[in-house]
């Protein structure tokens, strides 16, 4: 969605045989407008990236060597990309992939992540070295407020109708959340949280509202809430996971993807206590963001995933009737993010 209680995860690739740190976040906001699919891949120390279509050609590279990526996009502003390069520096574009990139923090950036609507235009939260979190809203030249500290890590999410959504995971494994507004008040939501990432994970729509997913650290199992920060949880799956990936569109309701230690990725659709969860792809890398998802009112679920030979792959329209296309087979995608 492996962090090693701070806010880097290593995974072995490129740049000369050393440890490069990789990773990412991804937000998903839904329109009644299309959102085209945004895809991007982080590979063995590059970043590349589509939209338009799961047939559409790449932009490669987007972006050189990067410690963490993110994406989100919405029908008016267009996509939104993030990057913490492996200097600490944080970059982002809005509105085209070949838009020119803005540096939006300096130094001290160790997460990024992103989301935006077409009301409130981009959000962007960076967790720095030391924890403390930080968040903009509305444009990439936006002033920063402080946010939290002690974060382990941070996912976003943004609608029209609710305003930005932030969750952060504590390095104690409380999850707190806030809805409205970047002055909004922090709300405690889970204490018991695996402290990894991709296990905590938001996204929201008008209809719907907030929509929030997290791993426990007793069996690793998946519980989710929807509607409203006070929501009731469920227990969403009962089978040890690594990764937990939500999105959210007012006509197709919630979307839940989990990745077990395994390798499986399952995924459910309509409502949390929809029956059946379906077996989407078997053979996935076990790691952090090897699984994103994405849905639209319009062209539907939107899910990616990177098999263990380092190939990503894509569908979208149907949990079960799309038929899988293969995104990127450099046998080095380390991590997949979508957004639409």
């Amino acid at each position: 969605m492996t962090m090693r209680r701070s806010l880097y995860v290593f995974t072995l690739v490129l740049l000369g045989c050393a440890w490069l740190p990789l990773a990412s976040a991804q937000a998903t906001t839904s329109s009644p407008t299309p959102t085209p699919p945004l895809i991007a891949v982080q590979n063995s120390g590059n970043f590349a990236a589509k939209v338009g279509s799961v047939t559409a050609p790449w932009v490669d590279p987007l972006y050189g060597a990067s410690h963490w990526v993110a994406v989100a996009s919405d029908p008016t502003n267009g996509p939104v990309v993030a990057v913490v390069d492996t200097s600490g520096n944080a970059w982002a574009k809005e509105g085209s992939l070949t838009a020119p990139w803005v540096e939006e923090w300096t130094g001290t950036a160790g997460v990024v992540a992103v989301a935006s609507d077409a009301t409130n235009g981009l959000l962007i939260a960076v967790v720095t070295t030391g924890g403390v979190l930080y968040a903009k809203e509305g444009s990439l030249t936006a002033p920063w407020v402080e946010e939290f500290a002690g974060v382990d890590q941070v996912d976003v999410a943004s609608d029209p109708t609710n305003g930005p959504l932030i969750a952060v995971l504590t390095s104690g494994g409380l999850v707190y959340a806030k809805e409205g507004s970047l002055t909004a008040p922090w709300v405690e939501e889970f204490t018991g949280a695996k402290v990894a990432q991709g296990t905590v994970a938001v996204a929201s729509d008008p209809t719907n509202g907030p929509l929030i997913a997290v791993i426990d650290s007793t069996n690793s199992y998946v519980y989710a809430k929807e509607g409203s920060l006070t929501a009731p949880w469920y227990d969403e799956y009962n089978t040890a996971s690594v990764e937990v990936a939500v999105a959210s569109d007012p006509t197709n309701g919630p979307l839940i993807a989990v990745l077990t230690s395994g390798g499986d990725a399952y995924a459910k659709e309509g409502s949390l206590t929809a029956p059946t969860w379906y077996d989407e792809y078997n053979g996935t890398r076990v790691g952090p963001y090897a699984l994103a998802v994405a849905s639209d009112p319009t062209n539907g679920p939107l899910i990616a995933v990177v098999d263990t030979s380092g190939t990503a792959w894509a569908k979208e329209g149907s949990l079960t009737g799309a038929t899988w296309t293969e995104e990127y087979d450099s046998g080095n995608a380390v991590v997949v993010l979508v957004a639409g």
